[in-house]
């Protein structure tokens, strides 16, 4: 076997795994430095809208490599809608987040590893809804080092 045929074949799996490992950014400089919006995790009234679980990120964390990994569940069997999945920055302006992360969410949650987020302090707003039009969301804390 010649170079010439091999290289087309390692070239692609080269470029392939560059992009696969290539940063991406959920949270840009310029959105950290924006006023913030937290807002307290207050319990409101109860809600028959799906549950949420959020496994990752919580506390500390590394900057490089942030992992998002939401759990929803469903109430009294009514589908979850992934449609209306949406996650915000809590800054003023909101920062909406949801097209970055959209490849990344099913009706079961998010799974997404590897986002790099500015050192600091962040609090997403993760929100979710059923076939039924049922709406949760649940505040994500988390500080970035």
């Amino acid at each position: 076997m010649t170079l010439s045929r091999l290289s087309t074949p390692v070239a692609l799996l080269c470029l392939f795994v560059a992009t696969q490992s290539a940063a991406f950014n959920l949270i840009t400089e310029d959105e950290a430095r924006l006023p913030s919006a937290y807002q307290e995790g207050k319990r409101a009234g109860l809600t028959r809208g799906p549950g949420i679980d959020v496994a990752s990120p919580a506390g500390t964390v590394q900057k490089n490599g942030v992992a998002l990994k939401v759990q929803f569940k469903s109430r009294g069997g009514v589908a979850i809608d992934p449609k209306t999945v949406r996650v915000v920055y809590m800054k003023n302006p909101a920062v909406d987040l949801t097209d970055r992360i959209r490849t990344h969410v099913s009706g079961t949650g998010i799974e997404l590893d590897g986002a790099q987020v500015p050192p600091g302090a962040h609090q997403l707003r993760v929100e979710v809804g059923d076939a039924e039009g049922r709406v949760s969301s649940k505040l994500v804390d988390f500080n970035a080092q």
